[in-house]
């Protein structure tokens, strides 16, 4: 009951609060008047009335600038934790490493889009990258070298997809990238994008690694043409990843390519 009229007072207007005082103030002086009027036997003068409605009149304001304080002071509180529950939010689907989307938050998504291609007859297309040789160079160089390494490709990757893109961590140094509505050629041209400006960063001991600079190899699939499910486009993206590692890795490979 009471949590139902903190939300009634929350929805006021202004508009409503001043009319709430002048009905107020209308009542008390008919009460204030009619007390009067019982303890003075009837003899109602000028200056009573005039008192009475004063009296009204500001204890209707203290009224209203109470309400209104409390509506400010409500509302404030609201702000304050919506805003809390979206950053507790955003903390549960983000990877607190790299601060891209975590494997769970990115099937989430991975479903919704393929549900909204299906409907609309679209395609979408998923990019699996692999870091290459990431182990060699967390072995040698520690977990924090290689936390560095992870957060930098991280944001590399966030700052070269387009604002609707989904990049996600999907588990070690393995991360994945979801395009709605676009199709596998578009896709491939994207990932040799990312895979040419990974291979010119700088990164600490990258000389130490096989090739002598940190690389990524990437594979890409395209739904529905190359699966017709959530699960079979990972997989496929995936075998296309590995296909690329097999043909000498920091390369791309495209689902239906020689």
């Amino acid at each position: 009951m009471f949590n139902k009229v903190l939300h009634k007072l929350k929805t006021v207007t202004p508009w409503r609060i001043f009319w709430l005082s002048v009905l107020l103030s209308e009542f008390l002086t008919e009460t204030i008047v009619t007390l009067l009027s019982i303890l003075i036997h009837g003899r109602i003068t000028y200056d009573y009335l005039i008192v009475g409605s004063i009296t009204a009149l500001f204890v209707s304001i203290i009224v209203a600038a109470i309400l209104v304080l409390l509506i400010k002071e409500l509302r404030k509180n609201e702000r304050t934790l919506n805003e809390l529950n979206r950053r507790l939010f955003d903390l549960s689907i983000r990877d607190d490493l790299t601060d891209v989307y975590n494997r769970r938050h990115f099937y989430e998504k991975l479903e919704e889009e393929i549900k909204r291609s299906e409907r609309y007859g679209t395609v979408l297309s998923l990019i699996m990258l692999d870091i290459d040789y990431f182990k060699h160079y967390n072995d040698t160089h520690g977990h924090q070298a290689g936390d560095s390494v992870l957060r930098d490709v991280a944001l590399l990757l966030r700052n070269n997809v387009r604002e609707q893109d989904l990049v996600a961590r999907y588990g070690g140094e393995e991360f994945a990238i979801i395009l709605p509505e676009t199709g596998k050629q578009v896709a491939g041209k994207l990932a040799e994008r990312i895979r040419g400006c990974l291979s010119t960063q700088t990164f600490h001991f990258k000389e130490t690694l096989q090739s002598g600079k940190l690389t990524i190899s990437l594979g890409v699939a395209t739904f529905p043409e190359d699966a017709k499910s959530l699960n079979d486009l990972v997989e496929t993206a995936d075998r296309a990843l590995y296909k690329a590692k097999e043909k000498g890795r920091n390369r791309v490979a495209l689902v239906g390519e020689t």
